[in-house]
């Protein structure tokens, strides 16, 4: 198997356990967990945020340990650390190891994001980067589908909550497994990587950077309250099926395959049209679960706008920031996930504080306000981004 073949493999494999059951695994057992453990929808918010900060800890920490070990490291950290998380989770004897373990758990999408970035850049043809990095990025997908699966399992067959979470942490020491064997060890020759230094903060402030972090710190607001508590609302209606938060996920899962369609969709109708659409969509899937949770077609087309949307939004956050920051475009995503990062501690801990007020319903619809009115931010005209890049000098 070639460079590509096993960074694709390898990349898939990480992604769909840290970006599918370590990180979205905790929104979609929030049901049984509010239940087992008596805990109040503020506090399980808290949990939430505190999951969404251990990601973004990880990855404001994993460019220091890459650039001194190469990719594998940081991946395998990741991995081992959604392994220990999950384990931590399905022991989980109280709340405080419950919310140690969800933290724990989410640190590995953290850790094995960027890496994947670096080792593509340094190994793969230029030419089969994109198709090596589209495969990776599928992973979400297929993640949050397989634990949607499980969790629908656990419902028909009976079996307790934590049987799933046992699963996801075998998963997680398996790709463990298999990353070990399919990456290099070792830092990346001195030329293959570029060493530029960290510029000063004046560098990513500029007319056309505004309007990228502000829709990156709404989107993450918007994206971390959905998965965070969007099976707890629509499992919290009375006589709603047992199997409808699993059912939910796994449709997710399914619809976010339509992300890979994404540039199509930019090089066709332009990437403020796409992006309007992009948030106009979320902010609707979200408002129907506010205004319908019990409504099984409401919660099916909630599925399929947000699951298609979100992956929509990650991709065109990548492309805007690359066509913002055309010299440097890895730096300027890295701001643009930073802002997502805070949005998404933001968000959970907001929803759960006001859901305990106002109702979990009524505040998804204050947050599918804030998608659509975002979908009013506009990006510079394509005609008046530059070769070096609109925000650069």
């Amino acid at each position: 198997m070639g460079a590509s073949g096993r960074l694709g493999l390898a990349g898939f494999v990480a992604t769909a356990v840290t970006f599918g059951p370590a990180r979205n695994g905790y929104g979609l057992f929030l049901p049984e967990i509010r239940e087992e453990f008596g805990l109040s929808t503020q506090m399980l918010g808290f949990i939430a945020s505190g999951l969404y900060a251990g990601y973004l800890a990880a990855l404001l920490a994993v460019g220091l340990l890459a650039a001194g070990t190469g990719p594998r490291l940081p991946v395998l950290v990741g991995l081992f650390s959604a392994g220990v998380g999950t384990t931590l989770v399905a022991f989980s004897p109280n709340a405080a190891v419950l919310a140690a373990g969800v933290v724990l758990a989410g640190t590995g999408a953290g850790w094995s994001w960027a890496p994947y970035n670096d080792a593509v850049g340094q190994k793969v043809p230029a030419s089969s980067g994109d198709r090596v990095l589209s495969v990776i990025s599928t992973g979400t997908t297929f993640g949050i589908t397989v634990a949607g699966l499980a969790a629908l399992a656990a419902t028909v067959y009976g079996l307790p909550w934590r049987a799933a979470w046992f699963g996801f942490a075998a998963g997680a020491l398996a790709a463990a497994a298999l990353n070990a064997a399919l990456l290099t060890r070792g830092p990346a020759g001195a030329g293959d990587v570029k060493t530029v230094g960290w510029p000063g903060l004046g560098w990513f402030w500029c007319p056309s950077s505004a309007p990228l972090f502000g829709v990156a710190l709404a989107f993450g607001v918007v994206n971390a309250s959905y998965w965070s508590f969007a099976a707890d609302l629509v499992s919290g209606v009375a006589g709603s099926p047992p199997a409808v938060g699993p059912l939910l996920y796994v449709a997710l899962g399914v619809f976010g395959f339509a992300g890979l369609v994404t540039g199509e969709a930019v090089d066709r109708f332009g990437l403020r049209r796409t992006l309007a659409a992009t948030l106009v969509s979320l902010g609707v899937a979200t408002g129907l679960l506010g205004l319908a949770p019990g409504s099984l077609p409401a919660v099916a087309a909630s599925a399929v706008l947000f699951g298609s949307g979100v992956m929509f939004m990650s991709a065109l956050l990548s492309v805007w920031s690359s066509a913002v920051f055309r010299e440097r475009p890895s730096t300027g995503f890295s701001a643009a996930l930073l802002l997502f990062g805070i949005g998404s501690i933001v968000g959970p801990a907001f929803v759960g504080a006001a859901a305990d007020e106002y109702g979990l319903g009524t505040v998804f619809l204050f947050v599918a306000a804030l998608a659509i009115s975002t979908a009013l931010i506009r990006p510079a005209p394509e005609g008046d981004v530059h070769e070096r890049g609109p925000c650069e000098r």
